[in-house]
C-alpha cells in the first residue's frame, strides 16, 4: 500500500463553533468544508492538511490519548502567533528552545507550533 502521508486528523469537540472560531481567528486556518452541522474540516492556508472536528456529547479530558499535534510555520509566523496568544491571554505551556511553543485549544488539546 502506498503512503501519502498524514491527510487529516479527526478530533472530538463539545463546542464546534468555539473550536472553529479558535482555529480560524487565532491560528488562521480556513474552513475547507463541512460534512454536516456536526463536522467541520479546517485547512492551513496553502496546504493540503486537514483538521477534522466532530461534535460529541462525550466529556473530553486533556488526558485522553492524544499527546499533541504539530503545525509547522516560519520563524516570523511563530512570533506572530506568540503575540496573538499573549493578546488573547492564551497560556504558552511549554517551549522547545526558540523554535517551538506548546499551548491548548478550547478543548484541552495540546498544540505544538514549530519552525524548525
Amino acid at each position: 500500500m502506498a503512503s501519502h502521508g498524514l491527510l487529516h486528523l479527526a478530533l472530538r469537540t463539545r463546542d464546534l463553533k468555539k473550536t472553529e472560531r479558535f482555529y480560524t481567528d487565532v491560528l488562521g486556518l480556513n474552513v475547507a468544508f463541512r460534512v454536516s452541522s456536526n463536522m467541520v474540516f479546517l485547512r492551513s492556508p496553502g496546504s493540503q492538511d486537514l483538521l477534522n472536528f466532530v461534535r460529541t456529547k462525550k466529556r473530553l479530558s486533556p488526558n485522553d490519548a492524544l499527546a499533541h499535534f504539530g503545525l509547522k510555520t516560519t520563524p516570523m509566523g511563530l512570533k506572530r502567533l506568540e503575540r496573538k496568544l499573549n493578546e488573547r491571554a492564551i497560556e504558552i505551556e511549554g517551549r522547545r528552545g526558540t523554535s517551538a511553543i506548546y499551548f491548548r485549544d478550547p478543548n484541552g488539546y495540546c498544540i505544538e507550533y514549530y519552525c524548525d
